[in-house]
């Protein structure tokens, strides 16, 4: 389980930060987190040693882990759909007033767009 966890979380700094990272970094991520591909998997594919893909996971996980911890805009985006949620909730918990509602239902759908991407 918490090898998924992990990938998860991987997948989400990639998303952020994946275009920061060298070509060949970039490559084996996707390849381990994406095709969810073991790092035996990867060096066949790459012809490259296992040792080298454990190597690259390495140093691509501590920079991506890097930036998050200096930009930290994984967390601020997670911040922002938990945010989005509650106002959504507030939202319909509101009976609106007479002409409100097409207002209310325009605030309604701007939240769940920013939800839906997510």
């Amino acid at each position: 389980m918490a090898d998924m966890e992990e990938r998860v979380a991987l997948n989400y700094l990639l998303d952020f930060y994946g275009p920061l990272l060298t070509a060949h970094r970039q490559e084996v991520m996707r390849l381990y987190c994406e095709e969810d591909l073991s790092q035996q998997e990867i060096a066949d594919q790459l012809q490259i040693t296992r040792q080298g893909v454990f190597d690259t996971l390495a140093k691509a996980r501590k920079q991506l882990t890097d930036y998050e911890d200096k930009l930290g805009l994984v967390r601020r985006h997670r911040e922002q759909l938990t945010a989005a949620r509650q106002c959504l909730e507030a939202l319909s918990g509101i009976t609106p007033a007479e002409g409100d509602a097409p207002a209310l239902a325009r605030a309604r759908q701007a939240l769940e767009g920013m939800l839906a991407k997510d």
